[in-house]
């Protein structure tokens, strides 16, 4: 092997370790809310992540609206500046907005665009369970129409698999 196989290999762990790291970092210290302390945000890691590929995104834009390369390659560059940036404020917006409240008797999730929606336990229509990899979601629908989607692997599920478990035992 070259030394530049070597070095890009070297790169490739490191990035892996490091997320590796940052994830289960972030899954033993859940990201609470210092104003409501039952309310659970996304990991930090979405907003950094977010204002890291802001100005990366701003940068492309910028440069391909200076007029300084080759036309050619100015239209592909603002494409992907613009989706950079797009995909960041989605990432911030998601960190600063969305949020999910376990309780014993109700869930409470609030959406990227600040729709708040509620299911009481009682008021469970049916359950869907599904896994893809290493993330184990689990949908709520409720009698009213209400579906709250979110990671049961991320998030303390234990209160709505309990009442799940308490509505499909007989005589209760």
């Amino acid at each position: 092997m070259s030394e530049d196989r070597w070095i890009l290999l070297g790169i490739v762990m490191s990035v892996v370790l490091l997320t590796t790291a940052v994830v289960r970092w972030s899954r033993r210290r859940p990201n609470r809310d210092p104003d409501n302390a039952e309310t659970l945000r996304l990991p930090k890691i979405t907003a950094v992540a977010g204002w890291l590929v802001a100005p990366v995104g701003l940068l492309l834009i910028l440069s391909a609206g200076s007029g300084a390369m080759d036309p050619e390659d100015r239209t592909p560059m603002l494409i992907f500046g613009i989706v950079l940036f797009l995909v960041a404020a989605l990432l911030v917006a998601g960190y600063v907005n969305w949020y999910i409240i376990i309780r014993d008797d109700e869930i409470i999730q609030r959406t990227v665009t600040r729709k708040l929606r509620t299911i009481r336990y009682d008021n469970l229509d049916k359950c869907r369970k599904s896994s893809n990899g290493a993330a184990s979601m689990l949908k709520l629908w409720g009698y009213d129409g209400v579906v709250i989607t979110f990671n049961a692997g991320a998030f303390d599920a234990s209160p709505v698999l309990a009442a799940l478990e308490r509505r499909q035992t007989p005589g209760r």
